[in-house]
C-alpha cells in the first residue's frame, strides 16, 4: 500500500477510525505528513458532522426504530435506502465543495479550510457589522490580527463579519466582505513571523481551487489571503489588475 492509497481509505473513514485496515492506520502513525494531514480531515469531518447532527429533530432515531417495530403500510426496505441515499448525498456534496488541496502551503490549507466552513453555514461568525472600523474594534477586542493597511479595493468592500480562528496553531482572523451582490469575499489575515512558504510581500498570488478564486500576500509582519467564489476577473478587478 502506497501513500495514495492510504490516504484514500483514511479520507473514507475518518469517522470510522476502525473499519481502516491496520496498514492503512499504520502509515498514518509513521507518516508525518499522511498523519497531519489525517488528523485535520477528521477534525473537519467531525465539525460537519456535529453541525449536521445539530439539525435532526429531537426524537427522530427513536421515532424511525419505533416505526421498524410495527406493520408499516409501506415496506420499510424503502425507508432505510432514503435515509442512506440522504447521508451519501451530504458526503458527496462536502466531497464536491470542500476546495483544499494537498499542494496548498499549510496556512493556506488551514485558511481555505476555515473560510469554506464560513461560506457554507457550518462554522459561524463571531461579530456582525456593516462599519469596518467596528469590525476592527471587535478583533482587537478579542486579540486577532487586524490588518495594517489593504491594497486597492479591498478594504473598500461592504463589510460583513468576523470570526477569529487559528491558523498553524496561531492567530488569525477572517473578515467577511461582499464583492458583488450575492457574492462574499473572505479575508484572512495571520502574523507571519516564522510563518513558512509564505507569499511574498505586496504581490499577490492567485489560485484556483474548485469553484474558489484566492489571491494571497504578505505586507510587513501580516500574511493574507482572500477567497471567494466570485470569478477571477472580479477578483483581480481588487487589486486594479483588470
Amino acid at each position: 500500500m502506497n501513500r495514495e492509497e492510504a490516504r484514500l481509505e483514511l479520507d473514507a473513514t475518518t469517522l470510522r477510525p476502525q473499519d481502516a485496515s491496520p496498514e492503512a492506520r499504520a502509515m498514518a502513525e509513521t507518516d508525518p505528513e499522511l498523519g497531519a494531514w489525517l488528523e485535520k480531515r477528521t477534525a473537519f469531518d467531525e465539525q460537519v458532522a456535529e453541525a449536521f447532527a445539530a439539525s435532526i429533530p429531537a426524537g427522530l432515531r427513536e421515532s424511525i426504530l419505533q416505526n421498524a417495530r410495527r406493520p408499516a403500510k409501506r415496506p420499510m426496505r424503502w425507508v432505510l435506502p432514503t435515509l442512506a441515499a440522504a447521508a451519501a448525498a451530504v458526503a458527496l456534496g462536502w466531497t464536491m465543495l470542500w476546495p483544499v488541496s494537498n499542494s496548498m502551503p499549510a496556512w493556506q490549507a488551514e485558511s481555505l479550510a476555515a473560510v469554506t466552513k464560513v461560506e457554507y453555514g457550518v462554522s459561524k461568525v463571531d461579530h456582525m457589522s456593516r462599519d469596518f472600523d467596528a469590525i476592527k474594534k471587535m478583533l482587537v477586542t478579542d486579540q486577532s490580527p487586524t490588518p495594517v493597511r489593504l491594497p486597492g479595493k479591498v478594504g473598500a468592500m461592504r463589510v460583513l463579519a468576523c470570526k477569529c480562528i487559528k491558523v498553524t496553531g496561531r492567530k488569525a482572523s477572517i473578515i467577511c466582505f461582499e464583492i458583488e451582490p450575492g457574492k462574499e469575499a473572505h479575508l484572512v489575515v495571520v502574523d507571519n513571523t516564522g510563518l513558512p512558504d509564505q507569499p511574498p510581500q505586496l504581490q499577490p498570488q492567485f489560485k484556483s481551487s474548485k469553484n474558489w478564486n484566492m489571491a494571497s500576500w504578505s505586507d510587513g509582519s501580516q500574511t493574507f489571503m482572500l477567497a471567494t467564489t466570485a470569478d477571477e476577473a472580479t477578483l483581480k478587478k481588487l487589486f486594479g489588475l483588470v
